[in-house]
């Protein structure tokens, strides 16, 4: 049975794989993965109010507390509250989701 190998010293240029391409995604400045959706993560700060209608009457308010980093990564910790109609305001916290999630999840700013 004959097998064909490509030569390994083989000198043509090759496209950059995905995981090339998204390794140089991440490195340098990071602002460009959060900027295809949702709020800006420099204006995530301690005091900060962002809000999250589903369309179905359902909001939910995040009163930013504080940013920390777990793992090397920005998270944001928060308190929630959770407005339905026909029920009582739901408020729990603090809670913690990494920034991306973040600024995906709640991107309406409310002055605060």
């Amino acid at each position: 049975m004959l097998t064909t190998r490509q030569d390994k010293t083989s000198t043509t240029a090759r496209p950059n794989s995905l995981w090339q391409q998204l390794s140089g995604a991440l490195g340098g400045d990071r602002r460009g993965l959060f900027s295809r959706r949702g709020t800006n993560p420099d204006s995530v700060k301690a005091g900060r109010i962002f809000r999250h209608s589903d369309g179905s009457g359902r909001s939910e308010t995040a009163t930013v507390i504080g940013l920390c980093e777990i793992l090397g990564m920005p998270h944001v910790r928060y308190d929630l509250r959770i407005d339905q109609p026909g029920h009582r305001p739901f408020e729990d916290g603090p809670r913690v989701l990494g920034m991306k999630t973040f600024v995906e999840h709640f991107c309406e700013p409310i002055k605060s």
